[in-house]
């Protein structure tokens, strides 16, 4: 149920249409203005402003965890209220919908993983190593420096199954079950977590990563059960893997993506995640899967198969729901 009756049916519709436009005019930059108004940039923004007054070194540890549960609660209370006027905006007046349909493409992220992970792989099909990184590089915070041509091809696919989650998965889960108020406050809390730096992220940023895993989670299994369901129509795919290894591996290690990546491990037969170099550290992670981890070019391509099929997938659920919610 959505936490606004009502509206049920039409916040599908508009998911749909999202998912739509997002995936065939994702890759187009919006007009300045919106892009200074985006939701996400404007999250990462209060995110950095919390972070410059509230996180300073010379504060105890539980007084800088502390700030940052407050810091990360004002900005979940903000994302709540900013939601749900629009979602009351949205019922009261036609033009809401066109807001409600701008917010969601906006938050939506369906264009540009593809095309990014796409580019890497022409590039390494024409032997530009060098290209390949730069492609991956907006997908990734790893050190694209000590990529080979392998690991480049496995971080383009991991980062597919990655942000299939968080720009597709947990927008329409949150979106779906809560309206307005879910999917900006997913939308809000992912990208601030995003700009925690990885050595404050047991202190101060320990709020901002527990409540984006809590957001993270349930997409992942979602994500997970899209791809499963998706590779009934990848050539080659293994359906049934997909889902022995999404409930085997998909536990394995910190990263809340991991049923995504364990799902799309199985129905490729890779081995995805593993040690993960930075720039000036290196993280330790099991690897998800038992297949090949000297990906190539062509499996790109395939992973990219998956997700596509997946956000038909969604879509056609959506759909499916509507029709459900108009016929009770």
């Amino acid at each position: 149920m959505l936490l606004f009756d009502g509206l049920t049916a039409e916040i599908l519709i508009l998911l749909i249409a999202a998912l739509a436009v997002d995936g065939y005019a994702g890759g187009l930059r919006w007009p300045a203005a919106l892009s200074t108004a985006h939701p996400g940039r404007l999250a990462e923004r209060a995110a950095r402003w919390f972070d410059d007054r509230l996180n300073r070194a010379a504060r105890s540890p539980a007084s800088l965890r502390l700030r940052g549960w407050l810091a990360a609660l004002m900005l979940l209370a903000i994302a709540l209220l900013t939601g749900g006027a629009l979602q009351i905006l949205a019922g009261a007046h036609g033009l809401g919908w066109a807001v409600a349909l701008v917010l969601m493409v906006m938050l939506l992220t369906v264009r540009q993983p593809y095309d990014r992970a796409s580019a890497a792989r022409q590039a390494l099909q024409g032997g530009n190593l060098d290209a390949a990184r730069i492609a991956v590089d907006p997908l990734t915070d790893r050190d694209i420096y000590k990529m080979d041509a392998h690991s480049v091809a496995r971080t383009a696919v991991e980062a597919a199954a990655e942000r299939f989650v968080t720009g597709v998965a947990a927008p329409v889960l949150w979106a779906a079950l809560f309206g307005l108020p879910g999917l900006l406050v997913q939308g809000v809390l992912l990208r601030a977590a995003g700009t925690v730096r990885r050595p404050d992220r047991a202190l101060y940023g320990q709020a901002f990563i527990l409540l984006a895993a809590i957001v993270t989670r349930p997409a992942a299994w979602l994500a997970g059960i899209l791809f499963c369901i998706a590779a009934i129509a990848v050539p080659t795919a293994k359906p049934m893997a997909a889902l022995k290894m999404m409930l085997r591996d998909g536990g394995k290690g910190s990263l809340s993506q991991a049923r995504a990546l364990a799902a799309m491990a199985g129905a490729l037969d890779f081995s995805l995640a593993g040690p993960r170099h930075y720039a000036q550290r290196s993280i330790e992670e099991p690897w998800i899967g038992s297949g090949r981890a000297r990906l190539l070019p062509d499996d790109i391509r395939r992973a990219l198969m998956l997700f596509a099929i997946g956000c038909v997938v969604s879509a056609g659920l959506l759909a499916g729901l509507v029709v459900l919610i108009l016929r009770i």
